[in-house]
């Protein structure tokens, strides 16, 4: 096997790194996007309570409902249209902080195909170099090195498949914590402004 992915050429290099990279990023995101640490329970707690202002001591690690909590808490003795506009502020930076690496692990799953056709191209241009200057027509040389350069192409494929699949289970993932921040920012707003009046 490493005698054949050596065999690939220097393409195989970008590969690997790339393969290694979206690896790290899947893990990593894999990590960040639980539920539980995007959404505390013990900060669902506190803005379930009759009094949510002690969110901000809620939780040691500031979670992204923390963080849209404390902005909307922050502003509570302000207009609603000022906490409204806090909120989607936050929310902005929120969703970058949930999509960080996804655009690296797209950029990976796009051209890791793209990288391995590079090689087999280039696989196949030493492939009838080589044969035009042997003068050679056995088949067995041929058809090796026609194998030999379809390797780049195979592992391309096998980096950029699970890449696209974890990016789009990612990005859906990252879609549906940003509703629902949304959604409870809205949701903690309508309780303090409704409680004033």
């Amino acid at each position: 096997m490493f005698e054949q992915l050596v065999g690939g050429g220097w393409v195989m290099v970008p590969l690997a790194v790339a393969s290694v990279l979206a690896l790290a990023i899947c893990f990593n995101r894999f990590w960040a996007l639980r539920y539980e640490y995007v959404f505390p329970r013990l900060v669902q707690e506190a803005l379930t309570a009759d009094e949510p202002i002690e969110i901000a001591q809620a939780e040691d690690r500031p979670s992204s409902l923390e963080n849209v909590a404390n902005v909307v808490l922050n502003h509570r003795h302000e207009s609603i249209e000022v906490a409204v506009a806090a909120m989607e502020d936050i929310l902005i930076s929120e969703v970058q902080r949930l999509e960080r690496y996804l655009t690296t692990l797209g950029t990976i799953a796009s051209i890791s195909p793209l990288l391995g056709l590079l090689g087999t191209v280039l696989g196949m241009i030493e492939v009838f170099q080589a044969l035009n200057a042997t003068g050679t027509r056995d088949p067995s040389v041929f058809s090796g090195g026609i194998g030999e350069a379809l390797i780049t192409t195979a592992f391309g494929l096998c980096i950029a498949i699970p890449a696209l699949i974890c990016h789009r289970h990612f990005q859906r993932r990252v879609d549906e914590f940003t509703q629902q921040l949304e959604q409870e920012g809205r949701v903690l707003i309508g309780r303090l402004f409704m409680a004033e009046t």
